[in-house]
């Protein structure tokens, strides 16, 4: 039987919100993240080395990844998200479920600090899925609008996404990215940590774990060297193919830990091309 946990693990930077949204102390925020536990019959490989966040992974070049996102979900909660037009991030909707305001932070590196490349916005205007389904994490992927329109420069860039049909992207390698944290420490990594890893197919996927987990809607990797995504990186992006296209962000992960070399779960982006068209300006 196929298990969803709801995992928060204590995180935290400080940041400025408009007055009238109230945010958590500082070592309050926590990283927000769906973790499924595998099938029963499978064991991955137990080996644990080293220590970072985008588990294993390494710092980004500052600002070369310039679509990436930091969400601050209810002044409480860290996510990521990507910029796909002027007007409107992508992110998963298990991060915004239930979330009155979220603010969107744009143009960063290190986000304890205020950089000058950084732009700040707080919106409370969030599109969920219609049929996001929180028990099972079906149709995770949802959007927020920015409450000002969004111009662009070298730190601050749109994402091209996935055409609906494109794919499925077996064997490529891809980049995921994000500011969460590892097993092994509570707090998130203070600057945009990134890793690789290949793109594997939903039937491998779904060897390892329970019947329904691995859907159309879903694609995974599998872990580089045990690098991949952790705690906090709930909904960033995973990009592959010439020009950095978006494929996938952040969906579930395994509950066996994300030090084990258990698949990582993503949204696939072009399953749901359609909906985002449709519900944002694209």
């Amino acid at each position: 039987m196929k298990v969803i946990i709801y995992l928060l693990v204590v995180s935290g930077f400080s940041v400025a919100l408009p007055s009238q949204f109230y945010q958590s102390p500082w070592n309050e925020i926590k990283g927000k993240n769906v973790y499924v536990k595998p099938a029963s019959n499978y064991t991955s490989d137990k080996r644990n080395v080293g220590n970072g966040r985008i588990i294993y992974g390494r710092e980004a070049v500052p600002h070369s990844l310039p679509y990436q996102a930091a969400l601050l979900v209810n002044g409480s909660s860290l996510c990521g998200g990507s910029l796909i037009s002027p007007n409107y991030v992508l992110t998963a909707a298990h991060c915004t479920f239930s979330a009155s305001y979220v603010e969107i932070i744009l143009g960063a590196h290190n986000i304890n600090i205020q950089e000058s490349s950084q732009m700040r916005l707080t919106s409370t205007n969030i599109i969920i899925h219609e049929d996001y389904t929180p028990e099972s994490n079906s149709n995770d992927i949802s959007l927020i609008k920015t409450p000002n329109h969004i111009v662009t420069n070298n730190y601050i860039q749109i994402v091209k996404l996935a055409q609906s049909g494109a794919g499925p992207y077996d064997q490529y390698i891809g980049l995921v990215s994000g500011w969460g944290s590892s097993d092994s420490s509570p707090a998130v990594s203070a600057v945009l940590r990134q890793t690789y890893a290949r793109i594997i197919s939903n039937e491998v996927c779904s060897e390892f774990y329970e019947p329904g987990v691995v859907q159309s809607s879903t694609m995974c990797t599998y872990k580089n060297a045990l690098a991949g995504p952790c705690n906090g990186d709930s909904g960033g992006p995973l990009v592959a193919g010439d020009g950095d296209v978006q494929v996938g962000l952040v969906s579930f992960l395994s509950s066996s830990d994300c030090r084990r070399n258990d698949p990582d779960g993503y949204t696939r982006i072009s399953y749901y091309r359609t909906w985002i068209n449709r519900n944002s300006d694209l």
